[in-house]
């Protein structure tokens, strides 16, 4: 079976960021990539996956292909 992983970028979600996370437990592995939220965000990461990275906001694409460069597996 192919293994996938779920990528999602942040940026002070804490409110919906739980619903979101919970919506990917399919995934075999979740990347998280912050913008250096402000709020409970990374915290609320932390609690679904070891793979959370915070790092400055380059842009969309620039956050997104950060993240698919994160993951172990097709995304």
């Amino acid at each position: 079976m192919t293994r996938v992983t779920a990528t999602v970028i942040t940026f002070n979600e804490a409110a919906n960021l739980p619903a979101a996370l919970a919506s990917l437990s399919f995934a075999d592995e979740i990347v998280v990539v912050d913008s250096e939220s402000t709020d409970d965000t990374v915290a609320i990461a932390r609690q679904h996956t070891d793979k959370v990275f915070v790092r400055p906001w380059p842009g969309y694409v620039a956050q997104k292909n950060f993240a698919a460069e994160q993951a172990s597996h097709d995304w």
